[in-house]
């Protein structure tokens, strides 16, 4: 039965109030309910879409289906004109008759951006938790009126209270029971700035920093304090202190013993000493301990040198200890260093010993063998241990330090006696090299008296040259103090003779004149042809008269005299 006009009109505007889109179709599937939202959300006008098949208006609807098979479909998720759509789908029924359909349905697109706003806030608040409990500060959050809201792990690690104990609580509360001596937070609500104060809690010092949070209306709304433990720094600073003065210490120590070194280049024609050299390069790659044996002023230190500069060491120190010139009751507390106070009249800032000195580059043990006994013990273990303890001290110390050790004695049969101990012996002579003395090597006497004399000549600014004559007598004589005399000897010579020329009778010892008496002709011929070849070799190198006498520690005078004497062509050279 048809309604009335009025009612229709009625019902129609009932429809158009609701804020869902509601659309109603018959049995044939023409849509008699189109109400103005669903008109919205479908951007379809009312007029037209009345009568039409609800197909032919929503291409991909469902009411169809929901009319054939007579089952609702509720909560239905889809899309419309890039507008999110939650429908409710159901058969309309007269008495067991299924007469057509009807779809309510509502946009839900403002929902789903507050969903998604809400998803990422939560996001951002869960990211925003997880960086605040990963830092090792404390966190401590709290309100302008002094609640504590938040306190982050670390600030419960460094103050051994918990979460319940603390948020949820007034400052004021937290003093009075002994949590806080004194709140950051009030002094911040106080002075509105940011504040920053040292307290104790828990037994440690804490450094805390207070600072305010405003909102958009430039109000205080949240107070952070930041804690950090700085007992550990405070412990650091005075550790840093103290390293400091000894790292001074240390370098004065170690520019003082520099200072004294005195890196030398090793001359030498004679075939067993090179062959000594190459021994000493070859082993200079490595760490193991070399014992150089030899007479006095051989040249043992300078072989140590030249291990330590061709080792992977050569930047570090090299630290020389004579244990023959050092009084016994001295030298452990040179090697191994002490403690403040160790002993009456130590330095109160203590001492820092040889082998400290020394890490990471060598220390060469000077005349080894003058060790006391009850010293090479406390060597032997450092070697082995590769670790000292200070006088005084009860701290180890690890090493890092090569050892070369050096001596003129016969350690061995100081082992025998019983004044050199055997295993010491034994981890010293892990690479023994023995130096040649000087008479088994005369053909280095020439060479070695050119760098002499040069060295002497430049030093003193004199051009003083020697005879062959006198020269005879250098060749000649057994070095008993070998270049260690040799140099002393050519010194000697360039200070005490008062002509140009060093004759020899500017002050020859008897012992050397005693000696040169034998084959002096073969000696002078032989002599004069190493000068030639010398003043030959050098001209050729230089060119220049001038250079070359300086290059062989004469004058200019001579060395022209000496190629006129030669017959030595400066065009020819």
């Amino acid at each position: 039965m048809p309604y009335p006009e009025l009612e229709i009109t009625y019902w129609r505007e009932i429809l158009d109030s609701t804020h869902n889109g509601i659309i109603a179709i018959n049995r044939a599937g023409q849509i008699v309910v189109f109400n103005k939202a669903a008109s919205q959300i479908m951007d379809y006008p009312q007029d037209h879409a009345l009568g039409k098949r609800v197909d032919k208006v929503i291409p991909n609807t469902k009411l169809l289906e929901v009319m054939e098979s007579g089952r609702a479909e509720l909560s239905q998720r889809m899309t419309i004109r890039n507008r999110v759509i939650i429908s409710n789908r159901s058969p309309i029924r007269r008495g067991k008759e299924t007469i057509g359909a009807v779809g309510v349905f509502q946009d839900i697109s403002d929902f789903e951006e507050l969903s998604h706003q809400l998803d990422t806030v939560k996001a951002m608040n869960k990211e925003l938790d997880a960086i605040i409990e990963s830092v090792d500060d404390g966190i401590v959050v709290a309100d302008r009126n002094g609640f504590i809201l938040r306190a982050n792990n670390a600030y419960q690690r460094m103050t051994g209270i918990t979460t319940q104990e603390f948020v949820g609580k007034h400052v004021r509360e937290l003093v009075k029971e002994g949590y806080m001596r004194r709140s950051v937070t009030e002094m911040v609500v106080e002075r509105n700035s940011r504040v920053t104060i040292i307290d104790i809690r828990n037994s440690k010092e804490l450094l805390l920093t207070g600072n305010p949070v405003y909102n958009e209306a430039g109000e205080l709304v949240r107070v952070v304090t930041a804690i950090r433990d700085v007992t550990e720094l405070s412990l650091l600073k005075e550790q840093l202190a103290e390293s400091e003065e000894i790292r001074n210490r240390y370098y004065q120590e170690l520019e003082h013993l520099r200072s004294q070194q005195s890196f030398r280049k090793i001359i030498t024609n004679n075939p067993v000493m090179k062959q000594k050299l190459d021994l000493a390069f070859h082993v200079a790659r490595v760490d193991s301990t070399v014992l150089i044996l030899g007479e006095s002023g051989v040249g043992k230190e300078l072989i140590a040198q030249l291990i330590h500069r061709a080792s992977k060491r050569g930047k570090k120190a090299f630290i020389k200890i004579n244990c023959g010139a050092i009084p016994a009751n001295l030298l452990e507390s040179e090697l191994f260093g002490y403690e403040p106070g160790a002993f009456t009249g130590a330095l109160k800032e203590g001492k820092l010993g040889l082998f400290e000195l020394a890490q990471g580059g060598t220390l060469f043990l000077d005349e080894v063998g003058e060790l006391p006994l009850d010293l090479q013990v406390k060597i032997l273990r450092a070697l082995q241990d590769k670790e000292i303890t200070r006088i005084g001290g009860k701290k180890a110390i690890s090493l890092d330090v090569r050892i070369i050790a050096a001596t003129n004695r016969d350690l061995q049969e100081m082992v025998k006696n019983k004044t050199f101990r055997a295993d010491l012996f034994y981890r010293l002579n892990v690479v023994p090299i023995l130096l040649p003395p000087l008479r088994d090597r005369k053909e280095d006497i020439f060479p070695l008296v050119a760098e002499f004399l040069g060295k002497f000549n430049k030093q003193y600014n004199y051009q003083k040259w020697i005879h062959p004559d006198a020269m005879e007598r250098l060749l000649n004589y057994d070095w008993p103090g070998n270049i260690r005399e040799l140099e002393n000897t050519i010194e000697r010579w360039v200070v005490t003779c008062r002509d140009d020329c060093i004759e020899l009778v500017s002050g020859i010892p008897d012992s050397m004149a005693e000696q040169g008496g034998q084959d002096l002709t073969l000696l002078k011929t032989a002599l004069e042809r190493e000068e030639k070849r010398l003043i030959t070799q050098a001209y050729h190198k230089f060119r220049s008269t001038r250079k070359a006498a300086a290059s062989l520690g004469i004058s200019q005078s001579s060395i022209v005299k000496k190629m006129t004497k030669y017959g030595i062509d400066s065009n020819s050279c």
